[in-house]
């Protein structure tokens, strides 16, 4: 056969050279005027296409432009913001400049709120630590059970998780959570070692 005279080397040239030339061939076809301004120097504008007419544009030919534009309106700010020109923002004065205010009613109420607000932000997230908290227990009742691990187990092991989860110790979770270890522990465990198990 002829085709065992040619290499693979060749015959991959031949197919790169070949496949060359049919894509020049495609984009002086296609895109000859494209290439032709770009040599000429000469990009063109491409003028954006004017949109389709629909039944209901004639009622709104009167309409100013901008609020054609906007069907919905225009998007409200969140309660408690707005917006202000650059010449209304500035920078506080230091700390020896700053004039002595008396606290109006409405800014103590104003910070009492954001006191709460803070509050319960702190109340959702130990909530939220709660579960993988329970979550970490369960992986350590199942080593403690697989490996017939002992109190000295359960403390060292609970101890990276005391480490990990820091804001439950003082809180009211932290008491049911020890509740929690009591019921669950195939051993007895006194309150002076639950205790020491939140450092």
């Amino acid at each position: 056969m002829v085709l065992q005279h040619f290499t693979w080397q060749q015959f991959l040239v031949t197919a790169a050279i070949l496949t060359a030339i049919w894509y020049a061939g495609v984009i002086l076809i296609f895109y000859r005027q494209k290439i032709q301004d770009l040599l000429n120097g000469k990009l063109r504008q491409h003028n954006q296409p004017e949109p389709l007419k629909h039944a209901w544009a004639e009622d709104f030919e009167g309409e100013p432009a901008e609020e054609s534009d906007d069907l919905i309106g225009k998007s409200a700010l969140p309660e408690g913001m707005s917006k202000v020109s650059m010449s209304m923002f500035g920078f506080a004065p230091d700390i020896d400049e700053t004039p002595i205010e008396t606290e109006t009613n409405s800014e103590r109420e104003r910070e009492k709120d954001f006191k709460n607000d803070i509050t319960d932000q702190d109340r959702e997230r130990e909530q939220s630590i709660v579960p993988d908290v329970l979550e970490e227990l369960k992986s350590i009742y199942h080593i403690l059970e697989t490996e017939q691990g002992t109190k000295a187990d359960f403390i060292s092991l609970f101890a990276l998780v005391s480490s990990k989860y820091r804001g439950v110790r003082g809180t009211a979770n932290q008491e049911a959570i020890n509740d929690h270890i009591r019921e669950n522990l195939p051993f007895d465990i006194t309150d002076e070692e639950l205790g020491g198990l939140w450092p």
